[in-house]
């Protein structure tokens, strides 16, 4: 196994045994190395294995972007989980998507902001074991980063294991990719002067909330609270998303005869207030870029 290019001191691309890439996780085991190199094979902790080119991109994208004690308690815990209960079979994809969803958890509790898992309910009755570990790796969350999440972060954190089992199949995936291809055009006609990077971590995270609010479209059956002091305060926070999620409201009520819960429409003006901040930010930064190159 030789380093075909190197992403930091810890992270290196190689190529397996049938000539596919592949992303190599290990301590320093990208320090002074150089193309070509033999790697030492004692230093590798993790080996990622991508779909293709594209899922390799977005892969590297996730580990450069993921500050390491995120990832190292992340790949501890989930290391445990799978010597535990190795019947759960999980892929590779649960340690970039929990590193992933644990810093913007950090984030959002830093920040005041705590979201209502509104799957709550459905989460602790089908999903038992996932939702165990979910809970204690709560408890290990709070320990390590002196936090006080609520029991709802678990719900999340198990919708991470059941989504990262292999042999995972949904009968409904063709209605959900159509709710989420209308959503995502309406996002775009409603910002039509904004050019999404799809390939961007908050549009990829933007796409699996879409992917799992279709979801409790087809599981609608059950009554939650909510949360009128965070729904007012994102819709004083995000005016331009929620004029955006009011569409998006007509659209189900209209095509699929559902209201949306204020969480739902809570939760998607978040999402959607991201992309549209970050996509500006981007388009800033490259026409500043390019004025001074002119200049």
């Amino acid at each position: 196994m030789r380093v075909s290019k190197i992403l930091n001191n810890n992270l290196v691309l190689s190529k397996n045994e049938n000539n596919e890439e592949i992303i190599v996780k290990g301590l320093g085991i990208g320090f002074h190395a150089k193309r070509g190199d033999k790697i030492d094979e004692s230093l590798i902790e993790k080996i990622f294995y991508p779909e293709n080119h594209q899922n390799s991109i977005q892969m590297q994208q996730y580990l450069l972007s993921i500050p390491e004690e995120y990832f190292d308690f992340v790949q501890k815990f989930v290391d445990q989980v799978r010597e535990e209960a190795p019947d759960l079979r999980l892929n590779n994809n649960i340690y970039l998507s929990l590193s992933d969803h644990i810093m913007g958890t950090v984030e959002r509790f830093g920040n005041g902001i705590s979201l209502k898992n509104i799957l709550l309910l459905d989460i602790q009755q089908l999903y038992k074991k996932e939702y165990a570990y979910g809970l204690k790796m709560v408890e290990e969350i709070n320990r390590a980063f002196h936090l006080e999440l609520p029991v709802d972060e678990a719900g999340f954190i198990a919708l991470h294991f059941v989504n990262a089992e292999e042999g995972q199949q949904n009968n409904d995936n063709y209605k959900i990719a159509m709710i989420v291809s209308q959503i995502q055009e309406i996002v775009k006609n409603y910002f039509s002067d904004i050019t999404f990077n799809e390939s961007s971590l908050y549009y990829q995270r933007f796409l699996t909330h879409l992917k799992y609010f279709a979801q409790r479209y087809f599981h609608k059956e059950l009554q939650y609270d909510e949360d009128e002091n965070l729904f007012l305060l994102v819709q004083e926070q995000c005016r331009e998303a929620y004029g955006c999620v009011k569409l998006i409201y007509l659209m189900m009520e209209e095509k699929y005869h559902y209201a949306l819960s204020k969480e739902e429409m809570t939760y998607l003006s978040i999402h959607i207030q991201t992309n549209v901040d970050k996509s500006r930010a981007a388009a800033k930064k490259t026409s500043a870029a390019k004025e001074d190159t002119i200049h």
